[in-house]
């Protein structure tokens, strides 16, 4: 059974669909940079939001950004759509986070594309979210807050 069970047209190719359960299985895991990074091209372009990046050495720094703060990430993919012969894919979903303070920001809604390197292994080329994140913003800022007052 999958962790994560979200619904595909039958042309997604079962690859795809095992690549995208362990790259979020990856993402949803601070410790898992290099597993993370190796689901990505070298030079790939990859949007997290308002970042914009290219390359392992410039994700790995996001990442490690992305994790201040936070201590537990929960993405929930719930539906992939392709783009022809599914070298492109959408993906919509939630995610949740357990703060440091033990806050939690839930169901955050997200949408993905991932478009895969040309060759034998599958790579992501380009990788973008698009999600709000106000309402983690807002939780960090006041998880910092607290941390000033004690």
């Amino acid at each position: 059974m999958y962790r994560y069970p979200f619904s595909h047209p039958p042309s997604v190719p079962a690859a795809h669909l095992d690549f995208l359960q362990r790259f979020y299985q990856a993402s949803d895991r601070p410790d898992a940079i290099d597993e993370y990074l190796s689901f990505l091209s070298p030079d790939v372009d990859f949007v997290m939001g308002l970042n914009a990046v290219n390359g392992h050495d410039a994700v790995r720094q996001i990442r490690q950004n992305m994790w201040g703060g936070v201590v537990e990430r929960v993405h929930r993919p719930r539906a992939v759509f392709a783009a022809g012969d599914a070298s492109e894919l959408m993906l919509h979903g939630t995610v949740s986070y357990g703060l440091r303070d033990g806050s939690r920001v839930d169901n955050v809604g997200w949408a993905a594309l991932v478009v895969f390197a040309e060759g034998d292994q599958l790579k992501m080329r380009r990788y973008q979210v698009w999600l709000d994140g106000a309402p983690l913003s807002k939780a960090l800022a006041e998880q910092a807050a607290g941390d000033r007052q004690t």
